[in-house]
């Protein structure tokens, strides 16, 4: 059995909540807001992930760095 089978024959495939039937034409005020929103959240989630990965980052600098502020103090034992 194929995916093609396993499809019911209903028709056309309809939204989950059909609060505005298809005959209606969408409000293009009402779908710029949204788009609007939608680039806004993207821009904050781009964000947080970037501060994220930069924090991640500076971590891994921070434990490739294996100078002791200790082994400052002491001379070296050649001279």
């Amino acid at each position: 059995m194929t995916d093609k089978d396993r499809r019911a024959k209903t028709g056309p495939i309809a939204p989950a909540n059909d609060n505005n039937p298809s005959g209606t034409a969408s409000d293009p005020a009402m779908k710029a807001r949204m788009d609007e929103l939608v680039f806004i959240l993207a821009r904050m989630l781009g964000r947080q992930i970037a501060r994220e990965e930069f924090e991640r980052r500076l971590g891994q600098i921070d434990t490739a760095n294996d100078n002791d502020p200790s082994d400052r103090s002491r001379e070296e034992p050649g001279e």
